[in-house]
This record gives C-alpha cells, sequence and structure tokens, in this order.
C-alpha cells in the first residue's frame, strides 16, 4: 500500500516503483526548477531578483510529494553549488549571498509542502493553497535570515518581503490550482 498521495508517487507506484522512474522524475524536476529559475525580474532597490523558482518548489513539492521534492531542490541546489549556471539569471556557486537564505528555504518548504501533499492536501484547492501559502512563509522566513546578513535590520521587510508579495500570492494561486487540477484529473483516471 503506498501511503504517499502525491501524483508523481502514486503514479511510480502503480509502476513498481522502479528506480529509473525516480531517478527520471528528480532530473525532470531539476531541470524544470532551473528553467524556472531564469523567469528573473531583477529589482534595483533589492539584491534579490523575482524568479520562478518558487512556483516550481511549490508546485513540484505538491505533485511529487516529499522525497521527491526533497531529492529534486537538494539536486538542484547541490548542482547549481558545484556551478552549472541553474540558479536565477544563470548564476553558480555556494558562495554565501543575498539569496542564500531562500534558497535553502526552498529545500525546507519543498519538505513541508511535499509532506502535506502525501497526506492529501493536494486533493482539495483550499487546502493545496495552504501548503503552498506556509510553504511561502517558510522561505521568506529563511530568505529574510540570509538577507539579513547582507542588508541592515531595518530594511529586510522592505528589500526581502514585501516586493515579492504580489507575486508569490499569483504563483501561490495557479501551484495550488495547477497541482489540485492534476490530483482531480489522477483520480478520474484511477
Amino acid at each position: 500500500m503506498n501511503h504517499e498521495l502525491a501524483i508523481v508517487p502514486q503514479y511510480i507506484f502503480l509502476r513498481g516503483n522502479r528506480v529509473l522512474d525516480n531517478v527520471i522524475s528528480i532530473a525532470l524536476g531539476v531541470f524544470c526548477l532551473s528553467l524556472l529559475a531564469q523567469v528573473a525580474v531583477p529589482l534595483a532597490w533589492t539584491p534579490v531578483p523575482v524568479t520562478g523558482q518558487t512556483f516550481g518548489v511549490a508546485l513540484l513539492a505538491l505533485v511529487w510529494g516529499r522525497k521527491r521534492a526533497l531529492a529534486t531542490t537538494v539536486s538542484y541546489f547541490t548542482l547549481g553549488g558545484l556551478g552549472f549556471p541553474i540558479f536565477a539569471m544563470g548564476s553558480s556557486g555556494f558562495l554565501l549571498g543575498p539569496t542564500t537564505g531562500y534558497l535553502v528555504g526552498m529545500i525546507v518548504a519543498s519538505y513541508w509542502m511535499g509532506t502535506l501533499a502525501d497526506w492529501g492536501w493536494a486533493r482539495t484547492w483550499w487546502r493545496a493553497y495552504l501548503a503552498v501559502a506556509t510553504g511561502s512563509i517558510v522561505i521568506f522566513s529563511f530568505g529574510a535570515f540570509g538577507l539579513s546578513l547582507f542588508i541592515p535590520f531595518g530594511d529586510l521587510w522592505t528589500t526581502g518581503v514585501l516586493p515579492f508579495l504580489p507575486g508569490d500570492f499569483v504563483k501561490t494561486l495557479f501551484a495550488s490550482f495547477i497541482a489540485f487540477q492534476s490530483q482531480r484529473s489522477l483520480e478520474r483516471i484511477l
């Protein structure tokens, strides 16, 4: 019996939980995160760009589930750290910078949101939305902490959180809607 209720774990379980299927799902996830990271808009008043990474992390967590989402984000972070130009705007490296906290937050958030997806939270839109919203709080918390090493504490809200809230709201809506609709489609097929 498979206790992971996210879409990809269910699909892989039905196929016999082959190693190749797991590797392909993680590689596909890293590829998607890498592409979404290149959707980046630099902002003049903050060293942190608006990117598609958080959308990708949320969607992957809700669809891939805890284990594969965590493996995907850790693999993405590791490859970028080793020099592959897959972070926002083609950057790479393990250097501690203004965006490092956000990247670490994405790893923690992928585990959290993936856990909720494995518990069935993507089966209703409202719960999928709450899963992503709480994941965003995790990312912003880690991001603001990391950014605090580079800017004055009093500027954290206006440079590390506030500019990203409107986009995060939209990304949260889309990620939760896509995951919910995908879950419904899978349930109709099964």
